[in-house]
């Protein structure tokens, strides 16, 4: 297949597109794992090279400033790549492991645990971060020895065709990567062509009724869902970097994030401090490029959300719903609290325990990220220790996700499994022991 060719548009397409990934899967298999590790290398290098055309589709596609985007999804995207270049290929090394010495009868048996690509995996990717919520998946999943069957959001399938040309430069056989085109069709597609593991990166009730098909055939899928990210502010925190962060948190990509913050519980003495900081903040970065949602309906529901909350006794601070928009004293029962929000409102209430704000987090459905903003660091870490959440920030926001190393894990309705990292890269492998046993010492059975 050329760089040029079309990506597919249909089920029967997935299926045929499907077909060529897994002809190809098992030369590229059979590649020692260093070889896979200079091409993820060379596609590196090769993206950094294509920075400014990617800049300005990532503009296009989300509005904001292509010096922005750089530091929002190229550099990360180029750092994950690297990453699984220097850093996946000893990960991925067979391991021997340790023998028993108490059972002495079994000693003599060798234990080597190794790690085979599962064949085709199905990767289908959201629009609110079309480059770095999807390259460095589906280069984990090259890394491993797999095939891709790639469905990008349609806002994102030029992005997506500019990467895998950039793929297939570096040295990735033809076929392995197939792009197809479309929406909810479409991913249909890639699960009914036969994916052996689906990877699914965006809204949860989509996610789940992906699952569900991919379930039906007896084969496994991550999900990577929906957040409802809750950030606790302590007594003793520094209010102005608290303020600070938040905002930036909940602004950055128009608050479209998975992991934007969302709730805001903060101590009872520092409240009105508080409300007042990031209320400033807010209002600075209102004008900001990339900060305003565009689409009308999301304006229509984010409307919606806002009144439907001060009718129920919130109070507005900022905004009216349709950009930037701070609402003080929610509680529980109100759709602006429980559903998430893919958009730039932050919501806020007091709190009067660290308890109170533990089961606060706990009890919601949606379970990605949380925050603790505290000048106490131990007790940070203990409050840490009791969150139900797949990752835990103290004193920062949004910037943790951009290490390579560390995973994106969700509980609850945001998702099982894991995404980048080791946790991420071992998802795209199954393990196999080989146990050997040398002739000399086999047992009587």
């Amino acid at each position: 297949m050329s760089d040029g060719i079309r990506p597919g548009e249909g089920g029967g397409d997935a299926e045929a597109r499907c077909a060529l990934a897994r002809a190809a899967q098992p030369a590229w298999a059979a590649f020692p794992i260093a070889a896979r590790a200079r091409v993820m290398e060379a596609t590196a290098r090769l993206l950094a090279d294509e920075g400014p055309a990617l800049a300005s589709l990532l503009s296009e596609a989300s509005g904001q400033s292509p010096a922005a985007l750089w530091t929002a999804e190229i550099l990360p995207t180029l750092d994950a790549l690297r990453w699984l270049a220097r850093d996946g290929a000893g990960l991925l090394a067979p391991q021997s492991l340790r023998r028993s010495r108490l059972q002495w009868y079994v000693r003599s048996t060798r234990h080597t645990l190794a790690w085979d690509p599962f064949g085709v995996v199905g990767v289908v990717t959201p629009g609110n971060a079309p480059l770095f919520l999807s390259v460095p998946q589906v280069a984990a999943a090259l890394l491993a020895g797999n095939g891709v069957l790639w469905k990008p959001s349609p806002s994102g399938e030029a992005l997506a065709g500019l990467a895998a040309s950039v793929f297939r430069r570096a040295g990735l056989p033809a076929d392995l990567l197939q792009t197809i085109e479309g929406g909810a069709e479409a991913a249909r597609a890639v699960v009914q062509a036969g994916v052996d593991k689906l990877f699914f990166t965006g809204g949860s009730a989509a996610g789940l009724t992906l699952y569900r098909l991919q379930a039906e055939q007896g084969r496994p899928a991550v999900l990577e869902l929906s957040g409802r990210h809750v950030a606790l502010v302590l007594a003793d925190a520094d209010l102005s970097m608290a303020a600070r962060g938040i905002a930036w948190g909940k602004l950055a990509n128009r608050g479209r994030n998975c992991i934007s913050v969302q709730l805001a519980l903060v101590a009872r003495p520092a409240y009105a401090d508080f409300l007042s900081r990031v209320g400033a903040a807010m209002a600075g970065a209102s004008a900001a490029p990339g900060v305003r949602p565009t689409d009308p309906r999301e304006i229509g529901r984010l409307r919606r959300l806002t009144e439907e909350a001060v009718e129920r006794g919130a109070r507005l601070m900022f905004g009216n719903g349709t950009g930037p928009t701070l609402l003080a004293d929610v509680a529980p029962g109100m759709c602006v609290v429980d559903e998430e929000i893919q958009g730039p409102i932050l919501t806020a209430a007091p709190l009067e325990s660290e308890t109170e704000a533990i089961a606060w987090i706990n009890q919601s459905a949606y379970r990605l990220s949380a925050s603790l903003w505290t000048s106490d660091l131990a007790l940070a870490r203990r409050l840490a220790d009791r969150l139900d959440v797949g990752q835990v920030w103290i004193n920062d926001a949004l910037h943790p996700v951009a290490q390579p190393a560390v995973p994106l894990v969700g509980r609850g309705k945001s998702g099982f499994g894991a995404s980048r990292g080791l946790a991420g890269l071992l998802e795209m492998v199954q393990p196999k022991v080989v146990s050997e046993t040398p002739l000399g010492a086999a047992r009587r059975h």
